[in-house]
């Protein structure tokens, strides 16, 4: 049987259950990665938000209006960049699936930094939802991006009158993303027939409306959940892989769209981050078909979460212990 390119992480070692009992372990994770950390309070210290040109936030707050989608200038520094990207080889070389780089402190002091231009998006005290996910695309990994999608998860409006979105999706290049390595495609809103009434349409008429986002490591994008994208499949040529992850953001004056906010002033302790990846990892079986065994570690690990009844996908809640 041909497993997806998303379980074959997972199959590095000859006893699986041993390999995916490690993951329970800060102490494995810190060992995996020992140039990040890992604590209780990844929020505590006093890191400064990255600093994005007025022109880039003008510029990002009227594209996301009108073609539902912004892309700024490379801004994370490059050795933030450099940290993550290295932090998903070496999970991967230790035989586990790159959204574990979410484990780390410095994943979720990224997602704190950039509110210096998304909350001239999405509005003062934005914040981010455990629900996210992570990439490593190449030709020895995943070979190609996610499909054509909308991210129409909420079937609630998610735009304001003004077109300003109350939620979007952050997608964030750790590595270069070339038309050779996946980079994301999008249909710009304005040039989807499909909008505003029916988004569950996903036929278009004319291809030069596709628009491809090569993006330097460090750049911002972000679209509403109206936007059709997709990221591209690996050529041989590519010069390295497309190292990225996306998550929710969502504005402060809406009760938040997933049970999953993330409170810059408030601890995140581990055992919630794995609590996240397990949520996160039962919404995508139904594409996945994750095993049994690793099934079984994500029902464990997302009763660390209050509210776990309600992130499981009620097709799978029957198969819970």
């Amino acid at each position: 049987m041909t497993r997806h390119p998303e379980v074959n992480y997972f199959y590095q070692s000859n006893d699986m259950a041993a390999h995916v009992a490690r993951i329970d372990s800060v102490y494995f994770w810190r060992g995996v990665n020992p140039h990040l950390t890992i604590t209780a309070e990844p929020f505590a210290g006093s890191a400064r938000p990255y600093t994005f040109g007025q022109e880039d936030i003008d510029r990002a707050v009227s594209q996301v209006t009108i073609e539902g989608y912004l892309q700024t200038r490379p801004t994370l520094p490059v050795d933030h960049c450099q940290a993550l990207s290295q932090g998903v080889h070496n999970i991967i070389a230790a035989g586990f699936h790159p959204i574990y780089l979410t484990l780390y402190d410095e994943y979720w002091q990224t997602m704190q930094r950039i509110t210096s231009v998304m909350e001239p998006v999405l509005g003062p005290g934005c914040y981010p939802l455990g629900d996210y996910w992570a990439w490593c695309i190449s030709k020895q990994t995943a070979g190609a991006g996610w499909g054509p999608h909308r991210d129409y998860q909420f079937k609630s409006r998610t735009l304001r009158e003004d077109g300003r979105p109350t939620l979007v999706t952050v997608w964030l290049p750790f590595t270069d993303a070339t038309t050779l390595n996946g980079c994301m495609y999008l249909i710009p809103m304005d040039r989807d027939d499909n909008l505003p009434d029916h988004p569950e349409n996903y036929h278009f008429g004319d291809l030069q409306d596709i628009r491809a986002l090569p993006a330097q490591a460090g750049t911002v994008l972000a679209w509403n959940q109206y936007v059709m994208h997709w990221g591209s499949r690996c050529s041989q040529f590519a010069q390295g892989p497309r190292i990225s992850t996306g998550i929710y953001f969502q504005s402060a004056d809406y009760d938040p769209y997933v049970g999953k906010p993330v409170d810059f002033k408030q601890p995140l302790p581990f055992e919630r981050r794995l609590g996240f990846v397990a949520s996160n990892m039962l919404n995508y079986h139904q594409y996945h078909s994750y095993p049994t065994l690793l099934l079984d570690m994500c029902f464990r690990q997302v009763q660390a979460l209050p509210n776990f009844a309600s992130l499981v996908p009620s097709t799978l809640l029957e198969l819970m212990p």
